[in-house]
């Protein structure tokens, strides 16, 4: 008699998620029937935020940074103690962009930009903007003195730039990618 409630009542449950899984979020039941719906992922979620306030989404798989929110310049969510920032001086246009990206390195919850480091020249970086996906390729890495600006000279017809604090004392890691 109980195994016959547990299983209408697991019958029931199925039926119900079922109904409210009509997005095809995946649904698995583990061998201890435990039921998981699977969480939406961070883009949906980001979907569901204020979407005049997100510009897109920065994902550099090497590095395991993914889907990480960039909101408008006029947000106040662009803000580098919380988020990934893009700065002000940051030009779109479909001739010719500059894309300029900023976060913490070091430890913590914000440090975003901690492995950049690791990256290499060639590596791939996904900025997804407008349901598209621009794919861009590190061509250069270095460091500049950090005295609270970066020299920049804009060498490709849209270009991402990735900047943060250097492991070494007193510098700016600065990455600059081709859109490829």
């Amino acid at each position: 008699m109980l195994i016959k409630l547990l299983l209408v009542l697991l019958f029931s449950t199925l039926l119900n998620l079922e109904r409210e899984n009509r997005e095809n979020k995946p649904l698995t039941i583990d061998k201890n029937l435990q039921i998981k719906v699977a969480k939406p992922s961070l883009i949906e979620d980001i979907k569901k935020e204020n979407t005049k306030d997100l510009l897109g989404t920065l994902s550099i798989r090497k590095i395991n940074l993914l889907n990480k929110p960039i909101y408008n310049l006029k947000s106040s969510k662009n803000n580098i103690e919380k988020n990934i920032t893009i700065l002000k001086e940051s030009i779109f246009s479909q001739n010719s962009s500059i894309i300029i990206l900023a976060a913490h390195s070091g430890n913590g919850e914000i440090a975003y930009f901690k492995n950049l480091h690791k990256l290499k020249i060639n590596d791939l970086i996904i900025f997804h903007h407008h349901d598209e996906d621009y794919t861009y390729q590190i061509k250069d890495i270095y460091e500049q003195n950090k005295n609270g600006s970066i020299h920049i000279n804009k060498k490709y017809q849209h270009e991402l730039i990735l900047t943060t604090c250097s492991k070494n004392k007193n510098k700016q890691l600065i990455i600059e990618c081709d859109l490829k």
